[in-house]
C-alpha cells in the first residue's frame, strides 16, 4: 500500500535559519546606512561651516590672538626724531637679500653697498613667500633705524620695516621687483648738503627706538 506525500507540506528544514540569515543581514544594512547617512551629514555641515568661516561671513568663535604669528609683510615705519644726523656709511654693516626672480641684483647691490663703504653681510635670496614690489624693505631693529634712515636716502621709494627680530645695528636690505640701483653718494649729499634725516609720513613711534 502506497502513501501519498502532498508537496505543499513538505517545508526544508533550514528556511528558518535562512529567513533569520536574510533578517539579520538586513538590519545590519539597515543599520550600516543609517550610520553612513549621520556621518556625510555631519561632515557636509562641517564643510559648511569652514567654508563660511574661511570667507569671513561667519566670524571664528574662538579669540586666536594668541596663537597668531607676526605679518613679516606688515610694513611699521618706526619715527626718528626730526634732524638726526646721519650714521656714517663705514659703521653700517647691512645684509642683501633679493625677494624676485631677476638674478644678480642681489650682488650688484651688494657691491654699489661695498662702494659706499657699507660692509656687506649676507647675500642671498629671501625666505619670503612672495616678491616684494618696492625697490627695496630696509628692515632694522631698535638699534638700527638710524642706519635704515640713512640707507634709504640711497635708494628712493624704499621702505622703512621695523623688525624685532633683528638685534644690534645690523639692518636687511631686501630688494623688490622696481629696484632700480642705488643712488651715488654725489646726488645724496647734495639733496642732503646739512646731512640730518626726517622721519617719513605715517610713522610709529616706538618706546624702543629712544636712544636712535
Amino acid at each position: 500500500m502506497q502513501i501519498a506525500v502532498s508537496s505543499a507540506t513538505v517545508r526544508p528544514v533550514n528556511d528558518g535559519k535562512v529567513s533569520a540569515r536574510a533578517d539579520y543581514r538586513r538590519r545590519i544594512q539597515q543599520r550600516q546606512t543609517v550610520i553612513f547617512g549621520t556621518i556625510a551629514a555631519l561632515m557636509a555641515v562641517l564643510l559648511l561651516f569652514a567654508m563660511l568661516f574661511w570667507t569671513n561671513i561667519v566670524p571664528f568663535p574662538f579669540d586666536r590672538e594668541f596663537s597668531a604669528e607676526a605679518d613679516s609683510n606688515t610694513v611699521v615705519t618706526p619715527c626718528i626724531a626730526d634732524g638726526t644726523a646721519v650714521t656714517d656709511l663705514s659703521t653700517i654693516t647691512a645684509n642683501v637679500y633679493n625677494s624676485t626672480s631677476i638674478t644678480g641684483i642681489a650682488a650688484e647691490a651688494a657691491t654699489a653697498l661695498t662702494g659706499l663703504g657699507v660692509a656687506v653681510g649676507t647675500t642671498e635670496n629671501w625666505s619670503g613667500d612672495q616678491a616684494l614690489s618696492e625697490p627695496a624693505r630696509i628692515q632694522a631693529g631698535s638699534q638700527g633705524i638710524t642706519a635704515a634712515y640713512t640707507l634709504a636716502q640711497y635708494i628712493p621709494d624704499s621702505i622703512i620695516q621695523y623688525n624685532s627680530d633683528l638685534t644690534g645695528e645690523t639692518i636687511n636690505v631686501i630688494l623688490g621687483t622696481s629696484w632700480n640701483g642705488i643712488s651715488s653718494a654725489d646726488s645724496v649729499a647734495s639733496a642732503n648738503p646739512d646731512g640730518t634725516l626726517s622721519p617719513v609720513a605715517e610713522c610709529t613711534t616706538l618706546e624702543d627706538s629712544a636712544g636712535n
